[in-house]
């Protein structure tokens, strides 16, 4: 994989992560981590895991979210989320608890749901 390869998938990564990020719905590592793998993958290969990862994410989220009691809160949280974007406005703006960073966030270990996404991606490629 040459340097413009590298380059593609370092751009795509930060082209889906830098806004969540900047929304504080994403954490630093998190960003620099997918940058990483984008560099490391290529474009095709970082979509595809980025594409893994979201769906084995789905199911670890709402096991989360139902484990913590979180269901309704949460339903609540993505209509204050979508009713911010569509203002135009940062969701952790009007709700602090939407900020990664704030101690009463649900955060979801997204590290290890695209440590497993990798491991996913590459056992499905022997395949």
């Amino acid at each position: 994989m040459g340097a413009q390869a590298a380059a593609s998938g370092f751009g795509l990564a930060m082209l889906v992560y830098l806004p969540l990020f900047m929304l504080r719905a994403m954490g630093g590592g998190d960003v620099k981590l997918m940058a990483a793998l984008g560099a490391a993958a290529g474009p095709q290969n970082w979509l595809a895991i980025f594409l893994i990862t979201s769906i084995l994410g789905g199911p670890i989220a709402l096991v989360t979210i139902v484990i913590r009691g979180r269901v309704g809160k949460t339903m609540r949280n993505i209509g204050a989320i979508l009713w911010q974007l569509v203002r135009l406005r940062a969701p952790h703006r009007a709700e602090p608890e939407l900020d990664v960073a704030h101690p009463k966030a649900v955060g979801l270990p997204h590290g290890a749901v695209i440590a497993l996404g990798v491991a996913t991606f590459l056992l499905l490629a022997r395949l």
